[in-house]
């Protein structure tokens, strides 16, 4: 019985501590908190090689990201990264920042469970 008691509460405890984050997506995250402090720096060059790094890394887990989100989400943070980028050519940091927020916004939908 004391053995059985036990096991309940380890796997109880197991599975509530590991409910209190998202599952993953820290790398995207990361470069997501990179490129929001070189904007806010207007270091354009620095933004467009990280941008160039986030778009590799999004065509990496493109998959990962169409097995967790629905279509809307992943096509959603596709759309943004392109606005993104357009924002960080024409360097508008107002609108990239709105862009990279928009992208977050997707992100934690989709890892959100």
């Amino acid at each position: 019985m004391f053995k059985k008691t036990i096991t309940i509460f380890l796997l109880s405890f197991m599975f509530l501590a590991g409910c209190t984050e998202p599952i993953g997506g820290d790398y995207f995250f990361d470069k997501i908190q990179s490129l929001e402090v070189e904007l806010n720096k207007e270091d354009w060059h620095n933004a467009n090689l990280l941008l160039k790094d986030m778009k590799n890394l999004y065509k990496k887990n493109d998959w990962k990201l169409q097995l967790l989100g629905d279509e809307a989400e992943y096509e959603g943070m596709n759309e943004a990264i392109s606005r993104l980028s357009a924002a960080i050519k024409s360097e508008d940091s107002k609108q990239a920042l709105l862009e990279l927020a928009s992208i977050r916004a997707y992100l934690e939908e989709i890892y959100s469970m």
